[in-house]
């Protein structure tokens, strides 16, 4: 790809700028970022752990939960939050749940989420989608009753036993 400023050298630096929906792309030979001010990025050398870093430290923010020294250490591996912040690794499983509060922002901010909504096969959408429904309907009639709305929660109760006997469509489990 050949330099956008001079039209001459072949670009090494690619630059892109995203605003909103909005992606400019810049590509620039050496001299050229030189002379614009670009040559930082040449320099760079940002791993993917330098990069889960910065966003540790912008969006979980101290990580601390004021319960005094040591209190941010999970109790099964003992594995501090610190270290996470340092490494971008958790020492088990039972880190996940230790240090939700903290992790929730960072998951959010990385994958606009925090419940995975990857891609699933075509054969098993309908199925999914479904179970997906029961479960939503289970979790409001277990509200309705707590709320003591009985007649929700049987016209709720009624829809969960035709969701689980329909069949979504040939060929899933």
């Amino acid at each position: 790809m050949i330099c956008q400023i001079c039209k001459n050298r072949e670009a090494t630096i690619h630059f892109t700028n995203v605003v909103g929906t909005n992606v400019e792309k810049i590509h620039l030979c050496e001299t050229c970022a030189e002379d614009k001010g670009f040559d930082y990025l040449k320099k760079s050398n940002f791993t993917m752990s330098d990069l889960l870093v910065g966003l540790v430290d912008t969006s979980a923010g101290t990580g601390g939960k004021g319960k005094g020294k040591g209190a941010n250490v999970c109790p099964n591996c003992g594995h501090s939050y610190r270290s996470f912040k340092k490494s971008v690794l958790l020492g088990c499983p039972s880190c996940y749940e230790h240090f939700e509060a903290q992790l929730l922002p960072v998951l959010r901010s990385i994958h606009g989420n925090t419940r995975h909504i990857g891609k699933v096969p075509k054969r098993f959408r309908a199925s999914l989608k479904l179970k997906r429904r029961v479960i939503e309907l289970e979790e409001e009639l277990a509200r309705a009753v707590e709320l003591e709305q009985y007649e929700r929660a049987a016209e709720l109760r009624d829809e969960i036993k035709c969701l689980k006997t329909s069949k979504p469509s040939k060929g899933e489990s």
